[in-house]
């Protein structure tokens, strides 16, 4: 693999994020594989104490922790790692050589820490992210005839040789022709959220809720497809999001008895999700409408509807215990309440049967003198 760069094309070093130790000091993990395993395996990187003092990870953000597709940041340091080390005519993930990929997943997992739980799900999400954006970078250069600062002028050319084939052309072709079609004849996919990731928006929502809950499908795919007057910019998700709700609605009225509160009141987000899960789960593993939102605790490599569907029948189970418990705890506190009440009604009666029987006691008459009384001597004539 021919790792030298031609004349003018060297990257800047990625920016990075705060408390990084950045490129420099991880030089092991930029280059070959022979180069880098023997100073330090991927599993020696992993379990290193020195990972601690750098940024952490995390789905939900504990304590300030950054994760992807929220923090811009993230996201920046994937491109920029594998920009600043492009070093071969691959246009495309697929054509990127195994100890390439080593190498930046490792310069990865070297500036940032994250918790062995999470392992699967920051490697598939890191993968997604560099995957995507070498095909989507690359392929926007190749249609503005533009090279990239980070190709060398040799491998530039190779790949327009490669693009301008009969084989190549037939490929772009379908995929162009793959990308515009409409299989359930709704349109194209159109939302307006911009440049902002799902994902961020999803926790946005969830900070100016004021809670640690985040907001309901239904609530997330209005928030990012229609447009200021309410209105849906996409027929598909206006369509899902109106049978979610219809559905959760009905179910929430089946399980409440007629005439009480539960009846009438809004479906819970747990009733919403599920709802629309069920309708807009796609066939390619990937629910329609929730774009990086889906990914923030599921792996893509994973069947994303599965998962979050196995995570929506736990949180409803735990929200049923939940209440199980709470019922319980108001009756042990009810029962309390009763046995605290029936001492004071004992103690009561208690007093009242003591009074009663005062006044029923009878009056003892006075003490008999039982001893004869001195008498003065009488004096004989």
């Amino acid at each position: 693999m021919n790792s030298q760069r031609g004349p003018g094309t060297t990257a800047a070093p990625p920016p990075m994020p705060p408390g990084a130790t950045g490129l420099a000091s991880n030089h092991a993990a930029s280059s070959s594989r022979s180069n880098s395993y023997p100073q330090m395996t991927l599993n020696a990187m992993l379990n290193s104490p020195a990972r601690l003092a750098q940024p952490h990870l995390h789905p939900d953000k504990i304590n300030g922790a950054l994760w992807f597709g929220i923090d811009p940041c993230v996201n920046s340091f994937i491109r920029a790692t594998w920009q600043a080390y492009y070093m071969g005519p691959w246009k495309s993930w697929r054509k990127v050589p195994e100890e390439r990929k080593d190498s930046w997943w490792q310069t990865f997992v070297q500036n940032f820490y994250w918790e062995s739980e999470f392992n699967d799900l920051v490697y598939g999400l890191w993968k997604k992210e560099t995957w995507t954006t070498i095909g989507e970078r690359i392929s926007k250069k190749k249609r503005q005839h533009k090279k990239p600062k980070y190709i060398s002028e040799a491998h530039w050319t190779l790949l327009l040789e490669d693009w301008a084939t009969d084989a190549a052309k037939k490929k772009s072709k379908k995929a162009a022709k793959s990308r515009k079609s409409d299989p359930v004849g709704k349109g194209c996919h159109k939302h307006n959220a911009g440049p902002r990731s799902f994902a961020r928006i999803e926790y946005n929502m969830m900070v100016a809720s004021g809670t640690n809950e985040r907001p309901s499908f239904t609530d997330l795919v209005r928030a990012t497809h229609t447009r200021p007057d309410g209105t849906f910019v996409d027929y598909r998700a206006e369509e899902l999001v109106t049978q979610a709700e219809m559905e959760a609605t009905q179910l929430s009225n089946t399980e409440g008895s007629p005439g009480s509160p539960s009846a009438s009141s809004t479906p819970s987000r747990l009733k919403l999700n599920k709802a629309y899960l069920k309708n807009a789960k796609g066939k390619r593993g990937h629910v329609y409408g929730l774009g990086s939102a889906q990914y923030r605790e599921q792996a893509p490599s994973s069947r994303v509807p599965n998962g979050l569907a196995r995570n929506l029948e736990i949180e409803m189970r735990v929200g049923s215990l939940e209440t199980s418990l709470q019922s319980v705890r108001q009756d042990v506190a009810e029962v309390k309440q009763d046995v605290s009440e029936m001492k004071q009604d004992f103690a009561s009666t208690r007093d009242a049967i003591n009074q009663l029987l005062q006044t029923l006691r009878p009056q003892q008459a006075p003490t008999e003198q039982t001893s004869a009384q001195p008498q003065a001597p009488t004096t004989q004539p």
